[in-house]
């Protein structure tokens, strides 16, 4: 598969894609930098949105307007940049920050959180319903990291960091309730699963951190095929562009050393290759 530099970003931490349908572009984050970015199909840059703390995902709402994961809390933000506190479920624990997050098809927004000194088990995988009501859904997570859902929205898909495993959690689509949980798939050597997006055919994305490539696991969690990428930190992939079917993956330059950025200089960028299968209908927050 070729894999294309589309946008030359050079994030310290990018993040979260999300392929807007509604404004026709990528949406991303730049965590460290406290940015949202925008890119359409083109590879044409829109205005930077600074939220002036670090920021972990972000999500259209289907009204108007972006629902933010920051430092502060989670945050609706309106067209005019101005923006409103909806949940705070982390205030006493101001030592974490979120991570990843993604609505499911009910408009409900799912966001996880980590430590930043990397304490283990202090994180949390939060559901924030369409009212603002927060709920803790998973305690203990290491590192929360990339989810979504299986095509008939039976599966949640997981991902721990800190334990370098996916899991798949059965779902309920009506109540946003999870069932049991089971070990999906787990890199055992040669970089850690990072951010995912799951395809129309229900096979799963995963972007795997400090191993330079992106995997695709078949639903019974078998690999499909492995992607090597001109980048060692790969972040997270969605699918989008105006086919549904352009594979978009973020990176980030963070925490590398000289030499490694001069063999991998497009670190930061976004990349983008064709996929076998489109994505899932675009899930936006309802509240």
């Amino acid at each position: 598969m070729t894999v294309r530099l589309v946008h030359a970003g050079r994030d310290e931490l990018g993040e979260g894609p999300h392929w807007s349908t509604r404004e026709r572009c990528l949406l991303r984050v730049d965590i460290l930098g406290g940015v949202i970015h925008r890119l359409d199909a083109a590879g044409v840059a829109g205005d930077p949105i600074r939220v002036g703390e670090p920021i972990g995902a972000v999500v259209p709402r289907r009204d108007s307007g972006l629902l933010i994961a920051t430092a502060s809390g989670i945050h609706l933000l309106n067209e005019a940049g101005e923006r409103s506190l909806l949940a705070d479920p982390e205030a006493d624990r101001p030592g974490n920050r979120f991570n990843d997050g993604k609505c499911d098809a009910h408009g409900r927004f799912w966001i996880g959180s980590l430590a930043m000194d990397g304490t283990p088990g202090a994180g949390a995988l939060w559901r924030i319903d369409t009212d603002g009501t927060a709920t803790r859904m998973i305690g203990g997570v290491d590192v929360a990291n990339g989810l979504g859902w299986s095509p008939d929205g039976s599966f949640l898909y997981f991902t721990d960091s800190g334990k370098a495993t996916i899991y798949r959690y059965d779902f309920d689509p009506a109540s946003g309730e999870l069932g049991k949980g089971r070990l999906f798939a787990q890199r055992r050597d040669g970089g850690t699963p990072d951010g995912l997006t799951v395809d129309a055919d229900g096979f799963v994305w995963s972007a795997i951190w400090d191993g330079g490539c992106l995997l695709r696991i078949d639903p019974d969690g078998a690999l499909e095929r492995t992607v090597t990428l001109p980048v060692p930190r790969p972040t997270s992939c969605a699918l989008g562009g105006e086919d549904g079917r352009t594979l978009y993956v973020t990176s980030a330059r963070v925490g590398l050393s000289a030499g490694t950025l001069a063999r991998s200089p497009d670190s930061g960028g976004v990349f983008a290759l064709d996929a076998p299968a489109g994505g899932l209908p675009e899930a936006m927050f309802d509240g």
